[in-house]
């Protein structure tokens, strides 16, 4: 009996605990996102490195007039997810992260934050619990238009918890 536990410890202890499914599209790649623009509000996307790089020229009254979605998610509604991700603006901006359905009616899932961009990269993390979803049709959105300026992201990462 002692020998196989002794067998259970030895195997146990060699597990690798894999690091959780990143339900998200590389940040780094054009592809992966979308940017949408609306109203008077003007915005260019650019990659650099490990990041993506938003530069928002003109805004409206509407923050969600620049925002860049990642698309075509199928979360479940009553899980808890963890987005992640580093951001950083040389300008005194502010941004929203939400998730939402991306289809008519607009309406949110469960994240809504807003965050304030330093000049350098800070950590960012929040969990939600998703309801309201519609399967394949959920999105995570980085609202850019409540100021301009540039906004740099990398390392986002969304996760079940």
């Amino acid at each position: 009996m002692k020998t196989l536990f002794i067998a259970i410890t030895i195997f146990a202890s060699t597990l690798v605990v894999a690091d959780p499914v990143n339900l998200l599209k590389p940040t780094n790649k054009a592809e992966s996102w979308r940017l949408e623009k609306a109203g008077d509000a003007k915005s260019e996307m650019k990659i650099e490195d490990d990041s993506v790089v938003f530069t928002t020229s003109a805004v409206d009254s509407t923050d969600w007039h620049v925002q860049a979605v990642q698309t075509n998610l199928d979360l479940k509604d009553g899980k808890t997810y963890t987005i992640k991700f580093k951001a950083k603006s040389p300008d005194d901006v502010s941004i929203t992260v939400n998730a939402m359905i991306d289809q008519e009616d607009w309406h949110q899932i469960g994240l809504n934050e807003e965050v304030q961009l330093r000049k350098e990269y800070k950590d960012f993390s929040f969990n939600f619990t998703a309801n309201e979803t519609v399967a394949k049709k959920n999105r995570i959105s980085f609202v850019l238009g409540s100021g301009k300026g540039t906004v740099s992201l990398k390392d986002v990462t969304l996760t079940t918890k």
